[in-house]
C-alpha cells in the first residue's frame, strides 16, 4: 500500500454505514441492492456492520469513505441476524416497492439465495461486495481491503469464501483472476449471469 500511505483502514462502523451506502449504490448501479435506495442500503451496511457473522472494512482517506469491501462468515445466520434486529425497518423501507411485481420476484430469489447455494456445494461464507472510489483505483487498495478481509475471516475458522462476478463486468474478473481465485462455475441471479469463483482465506499467506 505504499502509493496509498494516507488511507487508514478499519471495520466499518454504524455511524459510516451512510457513507458506504452511497458507494456502493454508485459502484455497483445495476445491483438489485442499489436498486432499493440509499436507505435500504444504510440500514442493511449498520446490520451488516453490528452482526457477528458480517465483516466489513472500510477506507477513508480524510475522513472520506473511498472504499469498503463486506464479507460474511455465514450467510444463512447473517439474513437471520439482519432479519431479527432490523426486519422492520426493512419491511417499512421496502413497502412503497412491493407493487411492483419484478421487485417482489428478486425479493423472492434473494431469500432462497441460501438454499441454492447449499445446492451448489459452495462454502456458506461469502465475499458479499466491494468498491473502491475514483480517487483510490489503481493504488493497491482493493488488494489490500481483500487481504485484510480474508484475515478476518481466517481469525473466525473461515478456510474459504465464495466470491461472484456478473460475466460481463470484465475488469472485475480479471482482478479475482489475477489474485489467483478459481472459477468453479456459473449461476443466474435477478437475470444476471455471475461467474463463481472460490478462494482461501489464506490465499495471500502461501504467495
Amino acid at each position: 500500500m505504499s502509493d496509498f500511505v494516507d488511507v487508514k483502514i478499519t471495520k466499518l462502523s454504524p455511524e459510516y454505514a451512510k457513507e458506504v451506502a452511497e458507494l456502493h449504490i454508485s459502484g455497483i448501479r445495476t445491483g438489485f441492492i442499489s436498486s432499493l435506495g440509499i436507505d435500504f442500503v444504510t440500514v442493511l451496511y449498520r446490520a451488516i456492520a453490528e452482526s457477528g457473522h458480517g465483516v466489513c472494512l472500510m477506507a477513508q482517506k480524510d475522513s472520506k469513505v473511498v472504499g469498503f469491501a463486506a464479507f460474511t462468515t455465514d450467510l444463512s445466520a447473517l439474513y437471520k441476524s439482519v432479519i431479527c434486529k432490523s426486519g422492520f425497518k426493512f419491511v417499512f423501507l421496502l413497502a412503497r416497492k412491493l407493487f411492483s411485481l419484478s421487485t417482489l420476484k428478486k425479493i423472492f430469489e434473494t431469500l432462497l439465495y441460501p438454499s441454492r447455494i447449499k445446492k451448489m456445494d459452495l462454502p456458506e461464507p461469502e465475499f458479499l461486495s466491494m468498491v473502491i472510489a475514483e480517487e483510490g483505483r489503481g493504488k493497491g487498495l482493493a488488494t489490500e481491503l481483500v487481504k485484510r478481509g480474508f484475515a478476518e475471516c481466517a481469525k473466525q475458522g473461515v478456510e474459504e469464501l465464495k466470491i461472484f462476478a456478473a460475466v460481463n463486468i470484465k475488469p472485475i474478473n480479471k482482478m479475482y483472476e489475477k489474485l489467483g481465485f478459481e472459477l468453479v462455475g456459473q449461476m443466474d441471479s435477478h437475470g444476471i449471469t455471475s461467474n463463481v469463483y472460490v478462494a482461501r482465506t489464506n490465499h495471500f499467506d502461501r504467495k
